[in-house]
């Protein structure tokens, strides 16, 4: 990553509105609707949402990284999503024993990812709204302060912390999904008992028809044959 002050154009020790006035004028040419990249005006959104902040500049300064290094917990995260979808079916007041646990859980992550992917894309348009009307507002009056610029650009920085959070959940999501994979669920021992016992009953039926089709059957083969018929009497007509 490129050195943030450099993104923005300003010396280390510039002040606030230095920097404010920096990105502003980075902003209509780095913007892609102005032939700008994605990715410069998203390092520009980056070093100016860093360098704003008291904090995170003075973090900045002193470590030279943008953010303390995140732990890599990708893992711990999965199992609290399998956890929280979990609970879900739990206290839906509905019987596990016949139910496909790990399809539905399956089902339940991939439906959370559709709608936190729409909702990233939703988030993505409005920062390219934000930006439109960046370039549009105007003080009418004298002077360099811009208050409806600075509150576009806290709402800038807002929606990207969303989309970040978004992002990091559909990642813990999709490695729920992949741990998944390796497990499931076996048979409920007392929901098989009870199938087992409907199986034997309706064997034990088939059994007793079986043996009455025998008895039936040697009967049959043993009883004596039918007696002649009488013959028919002659056929008369009138005239004898």
């Amino acid at each position: 990553m490129r050195d943030l002050y450099q993104v923005l154009g300003v010396e280390r020790g510039a002040a606030a509105p230095e920097i404010q006035k920096a990105y502003r004028q980075k902003a209509k040419t780095s913007h892609p609707d102005s032939g700008g990249s994605v990715e410069a005006f998203s390092e520009l959104g980056l070093a100016y949402a860093i360098l704003s902040d008291s904090e995170r500049r003075a973090r900045y300064d002193r470590t030279g990284e943008a953010d303390p290094p995140r732990p890599d917990n990708r893992d711990g995260n999965a199992v609290e999503v399998i956890a929280q979808k979990l609970g879900l079916i739990l206290h839906a007041e509905q019987d596990v024993t016949s139910m496909d646990v790990t399809a539905l859980l399956e089902e339940t992550i991939r439906a959370e990812i559709g709608e936190r992917k729409t909702a990233m894309a939703g988030l993505t348009r409005g920062i390219e709204r934000a930006a439109k009307l960046r370039q549009r507002v105007k003080r009418k009056g004298n002077g360099d302060a811009n208050a409806l610029a600075g509150v576009l650009d806290w709402h800038e920085v807002s929606i990207r912390t969303q989309i970040k959070a978004h992002q990091r959940a559909v990642a813990s999501m999709e490695r729920a999904l992949e741990i998944l994979k390796d497990y499931s669920f076996a048979e409920d021992p007392v929901h098989a008992g009870e199938k087992l016992a409907a199986a034997d009953k309706v064997s034990a039926a088939l059994q007793d028809a079986l043996e009455a089709l025998d008895e039936l059957a040697v009967y049959l083969n043993a009883a004596p044959p039918n007696p002649k018929a009488p013959p028919e009497p002659p056929y008369c007509s009138a005239y004898g």
